[in-house]
């Protein structure tokens, strides 16, 4: 049997307590104000730079190339280390130039995070779960920075800290941390040049019909070696129905491959900052891909089986956010001879 969902799933992360009350609010909305100015050079500065990844054990170096073309704004990915990989990201889609050419392409309500982090255009929507917080001075890749905190309010998110440069709020480092504030996902620049224009050839996919940027939906997904058709769900015998606080739905796709077999159900979750996918994937017979928890670096994942279907928790949160989203799924279809009791097994 084809097992699309765990590949696709894989593919698819203080002010000081002397302070009065008076004197923190200015420090808020200093960071704040810095984070509003990282957010408006990551999107609109053309950049190139060498930066580092470190996750646990993995470290791997990548080449970056940012710009604003005339189809919008692009950025590119080329491995320096591991496996030769070569990656254009647009606003809807993602495209892997090495090693074959292949497209990614998503809703429009969810695009794919720009690299190192991805925040919210409107960080009022994070500030009911974060507290924003400057951390003094630092210096990376040879450039004057400032330290930005990001710090959840509940232990159902994760953390940030912030390197950003003094000339225009770039991001020049950052760390991802866990419930107890130790890094866990490491990105830092080696090396980052502004540029005034970047060369548009080096944005562009291999041919203009490989650009899905001009594709209408439905979407075509690569995820496994193979074409898959996703369309926009509307109506679903699945759904969530009870969330951590702050998180929304932002994208249900179903998709399926080629010759509409093996259809799976994807959802996903967003507070602003963290993001959680939902796959939901029939067995037909085989045996669940994962029943309980799994934890690879920043990425927690929780597996369970309701009735004859695989469902999948993904994200770059806490185990405990992934296991809460999990026990709140439900299933309703349309026959309720067929829904699923407490045991799992189908009502008679």
């Amino acid at each position: 049997m084809k097992r699309p969902l765990l590949p696709w799933a894989i593919v698819v992360l203080a002010a000081g307590s002397a302070l009065s009350t008076v004197c923190a609010q200015p420090v808020a909305e200093d960071a704040k104000q810095w984070l509003e100015r990282m957010i408006h050079a990551s999107q609109n500065l053309n950049y190139e730079g060498t930066f580092i990844y470190v996750q646990g054990p993995h470290v791997e170096a990548m080449r970056i190339v940012h710009g604003r073309t005339s189809k919008g704004e692009r950025q590119r990915l080329t491995s320096l280390t591991g496996p030769p990989r070569d990656i254009l990201v647009t606003s809807n889609a993602l495209i892997s130039l090495l090693p074959a050419p292949k497209a990614t392409l998503l809703d429009s309500t969810y695009r794919h995070s720009r690299l190192p982090v991805s925040v919210a255009g409107d960080l009022g929507r994070l500030e009911n779960r974060y507290d924003f917080q400057m951390e003094g001075e630092s210096r990376v890749a040879g450039l004057e920075a400032r330290v930005v905190a990001i710090k959840p309010r509940d232990a159902l998110r994760y953390g940030y800290r912030l390197w950003l440069d003094r000339r225009d709020g770039m991001l020049l480092r950052s760390a991802l941390l866990d419930e107890k504030g130790y890094p866990i996902e490491q990105l830092m620049f080696t090396d980052l040049h502004t540029k005034p224009q970047i060369d548009e050839a080096l944005l562009r996919p291999p041919s203009a019909a490989e650009d899905p940027g001009s594709r209408p939906a439905p979407q075509t997904i690569v995820g496994t070696g193979e074409a898959a058709v996703g369309q926009p769900v509307m109506h679903s015998a699945w759904s969530v129905t009870h969330l951590p606080e702050g998180f929304v739905k932002i994208l249900h796709n179903r998709v399926a491959d080629a010759a509409g077999q093996h259809p799976t159900e994807h959802m996903v979750f967003a507070d602003g900052l963290a993001t959680v996918s939902v796959f939901i994937e029939r067995l037909d017979g085989a045996s669940p891909l994962l029943q309980g928890e799994s934890r690879l670096g920043s990425m927690n994942a929780f597996g369970t089986r309701l009735d004859n279907f695989q469902i999948l928790v993904v994200g770059e949160v806490p185990a405990a956010t992934v296991q809460i989203i999990a026990s709140a799924i439900s299933y309703a279809p349309e026959n309720p001879q067929s829904l699923p009791n407490p045991t799992g097994e189908a009502k008679k």
